[in-house]
């Protein structure tokens, strides 16, 4: 599921800002083909199982997946990739990735993976 499904929902979604319409139906789509695995049916939350098995839903990959990005951007010597980070920084979405997961811009990418993979292990397993 992660070799095929995850790489073609993810691609390039670094680089794009996702309406919460966008991020809710391809939240659902992998929730579906976790649902499929673990012959679960519609109407039952595969969070709990996700989290139990070290894994993400689809909305946290893609937080995790763009704060990686940021964070190996803030630390290029481009000019233009400067000018582009410092232009998400001012933005909406990087006020709430960062407020959501408490972390700073340019983090480590292993306090990026704890800091979103805690988020959701905490939102999964409460419910």
């Amino acid at each position: 599921m992660e070799t095929f499904c995850l790489p073609l929902l993810s691609y390039s979604c670094e680089a794009l800002s996702y309406s919460k319409q966008q991020l809710n139906q391809l939240n659902i789509c992998w929730n579906r083909a976790s649902r499929k695995v673990f012959k679960m049916n519609d109407w039952e939350s595969v969070k709990e199982v996700q989290a139990l098995c070290g894994r993400l839903d689809f909305m946290h990959i893609y937080a995790q997946r763009k704060l990686f990005f940021i964070s190996k951007i803030s630390r290029l010597n481009n000019d233009v990739m400067k000018a582009s980070f410092y232009n998400f920084c001012r933005s909406d979405e990087s006020m709430r990735l960062h407020c959501e997961f408490d972390i700073f811009v340019g983090a480590p990418a292993d306090d990026i993976r704890d800091a979103v993979f805690n988020n959701f292990y905490s939102i999964a397993i409460t419910k």
